[in-house]
């Protein structure tokens, strides 16, 4: 077993003389590697993320102010969305008269509607799943990915 260490103290004398007027053994207060207990706990192993790699590591991909975009008027797409569904029925409906087939359904041909959509065919009766309405943004989660 190597021998203890020396640790930085004061001279013998002064050690003795100091101990006699504090009327107890002094303890210093400096830390040494063989007076504190040892550290048991391994290192820690935390996975390296996007910023840690040198290459591939663009600031513009991670950068939230390029996130946002312009606020989207959900009425005004509604409304676009609505004439569009308009727009592809008068074709289908132009293409079946072309060529003279029956609608599909063997019933008689709904009234056409005008191109011109109002506040009243904003309705939520329509079939809205043509097109899915935008959303603000990315959804942050404080808990980290999973």
């Amino acid at each position: 077993m190597p021998p203890k260490p020396k640790h930085r103290d004061v001279a013998g004398f002064l050690s003795r003389v100091r101990n006699f007027f504090l009327g107890r053994t002094h303890k210093t207060a400096l830390r040494f590697a063989d007076t504190v207990s040892p550290r048991t706990q391994p290192p820690p192993d935390i996975p390296k993320g996007p910023a840690q790699s040198l290459f591939s590591n663009y600031y513009y991909t991670r950068d939230p102010r390029r996130l946002v975009k312009p606020s989207v008027d959900l009425v005004q797409e509604h409304k676009q969305m609505l004439a569009a569904k308009l727009k592809a029925e008068e074709a289908a409906k132009a293409a079946q008269a072309k060529s003279g087939d029956a609608p599909k359904d063997g019933g008689p041909a709904p009234p056409a509607k005008s191109s011109d959509t109002d506040a009243e065919d904003c309705d939520q009766t329509e079939d809205s799943r043509a097109k899915k309405l935008p959303t603000p943004g990315k959804v942050h989660s404080w808990e980290g990915p999973r």
